[in-house]
């Protein structure tokens, strides 16, 4: 399990609805203060797919059904 705080904070708020297409949304993270290229997170009709940048580990997936608490 995770200790101490969490490393990335995510904020969005929409207020017209969009359309997300098979190939989905792709937002390249940066760090805080935009000096270190974290990684990748694809928002999809599954999820939201996250890529780490620069590491050979593989992508994780949250699903909306986790993200929700359903």
């Amino acid at each position: 399990m995770a200790q101490g705080k969490p490393s990335k904070y995510a904020k969005v708020e929409i207020l017209e609805p969009f359309y997300i297409g098979k190939r989905g949304i792709t937002i390249k993270v940066w760090d805080k203060y935009g000096r270190q290229h974290l990684g990748y997170a694809t928002i999809t009709v599954g999820g939201i797919r996250w890529y780490p940048f620069g590491k050979h580990k593989a992508s994780k997936l949250w699903k909306w059904h986790q993200l929700s608490g359903n």
